[in-house]
């Protein structure tokens, strides 16, 4: 099992790094008509954790050359980030970016008091699941160590509560005001 296997309790990979069949899945969804550029762009979103170039024209499925020429493109405008100086060039999505969008968004479409409304739901439902599994963060439960090996309808239970709960919180990271 290699370390981009390696899943959290929540079943999602521990470094960030989508599995060999996730990118397979994602190629298949792209359809003939997609241009190098939306490729790229598609593969940016997923770069939670610094990524190589030529990683990222795997996944896109084009040239190492091209890849960087629009992941220089997405750095300037705010989208990725270049991680180091060092050579194999490297990017990652830049979180401040995409956390800009949604509350763009939620304050376009919702008013003050709703997004109030919403943000009060999230912390009642942060502090339910804090309290179901008593720890702090999604990241400390153990579906191991809570429900039996053998109980997969417990176990995937438990992993769709944390997955919810790592939602809950990164909605809560939307600003409101």
């Amino acid at each position: 099992m290699g370390e981009r296997d390696t899943e959290s309790a929540g079943g999602i990979p521990a470094n960030g790094v989508p599995s060999d069949e996730a990118v397979r899945q994602e190629r298949e969804q792209w359809d003939e008509g997609k241009t190098v550029k939306e490729r790229i762009y598609e593969t940016a979103l997923t770069l939670r954790e610094p990524t190589p170039v030529s990683v990222v024209a795997d996944r896109a499925e084009c040239t190492p050359e091209s890849a960087r020429r629009h992941l220089l493109w997405f750095a300037e405008i705010g989208i990725v980030e270049p991680v180091g100086e060092g050579q194999p060039a490297q990017f990652q999505r830049n979180p401040a970016y995409f956390r800009w969008k949604r509350a763009n968004e939620a304050r376009r479409t919702h008013s003050g008091d709703e997004l109030a409304t919403q943000l009060e739901t999230l912390l009642e439902r942060d502090r339910a699941y804090q309290d179901k599994y008593d720890v702090p963060e999604p990241a400390q439960v153990s579906a191991f160590d809570i429900a039996d090996p053998d109980d997969h309808d417990a176990l995937e239970a438990i992993w769709t509560d944390v997955n919810d709960w790592l939602t809950v919180r990164e909605e809560q990271r939307v600003p409101t005001d």
